[in-house]
């Protein structure tokens, strides 16, 4: 008997016959066969879900329906066709190693290695000798290890992204600024000071002097006392000449 798939080398199963069961089922799931033969999978399909209507405990019209969906690369419908040939209560002797077997093609194509693993491991269970489920298994294996590391490359590059981002998003942050409240204040109180000058020249109150030496202050006071110059003549001359002028160029 010939299973579904092998991956190497490539072979295909044929369509299970049905003998001695209900004759209704019986020749539904043999005109299916005669449509698989045909490449008409539509019409085999039709014929092989009316058998399992006829005989819902056959495992052969579930297997036959797999098979086919596999040939439609229905990888989905393939694997829920074999789960319930799986289950089935009646099979012919072997037909659940061979339900294993081309579970793990199935998945294989679907690139669920693992699971197709352990349906490879089942069928090896059931028939140790199988040497295609011992290549499909080193082969599942392989595809598996590859398949992890290609996704831990693709996470380390999506952290590195994000951190990039990160750094670029903080570059680009602008300084805060001052509350609103804070600034107010603030422009409130420049705003004072602005208006106590304006109130002092217009009083004819002195302007506080800042940056007088105690020297600077007394020569400032004598000089007012003698009236020998004006305040702000001896003022300018004491503020932009607090000391001699060298003797020399340097």
């Amino acid at each position: 008997m010939k299973k579904l798939l092998v991956w190497i080398p490539l072979l295909l199963l044929g369509a299970l016959a049905l003998t001695g069961c209900g004759s209704s089922a019986e020749r539904l799931n043999n005109d299916g066969n005669e449509a698989f033969a045909e490449q008409d999978y539509e019409g085999a399909l039709m014929a092989y879900h009316q058998a399992e209507e006829e005989s819902p405990e056959l495992a052969e019209p579930h297997y036959n329906a797999a098979n086919t969906h596999y040939r439609q690369e229905a990888y989905d419908q393939a694997q829920q066709e074999i789960e319930q040939a799986l289950v089935s209560d009646e099979a012919q002797e072997g037909l659940d190693q061979h339900n294993y077997y081309n579970l793990g093609n199935t998945l294989f194509q679907a690139q669920q290695y693992e699971a197709a693993i352990e349906a490879y491991k089942e069928a090896l269970r059931l028939n140790p000798g199988d040497m295609e489920a011992k290549q499909n298994l080193e082969l599942a294996l392989r595809q598996l290890q590859q398949q992890q590391q290609e996704q831990q490359q693709e996470q380390q590059q999506e952290q590195q992204q994000d951190e990039s981002q990160q750094d670029e998003q903080q570059q680009e942050q602008p300084q805060e600024e001052q509350p609103q409240d804070q600034q107010q204040d603030q422009e409130q109180q420049d705003q004072q000071q602005q208006d106590e000058q304006q109130e002092n020249q217009a009083s004819g109150q002195p302007q506080q002097i800042t940056g007088l030496t105690e020297e600077q202050a007394e020569q400032l006071f004598e000089a007012a006392a003698q009236d020998t110059e004006s305040l702000e003549e001896h003022l300018q001359q004491i503020m932009v000449f607090p000391w001699a002028p060298p003797a020399e160029d340097w």
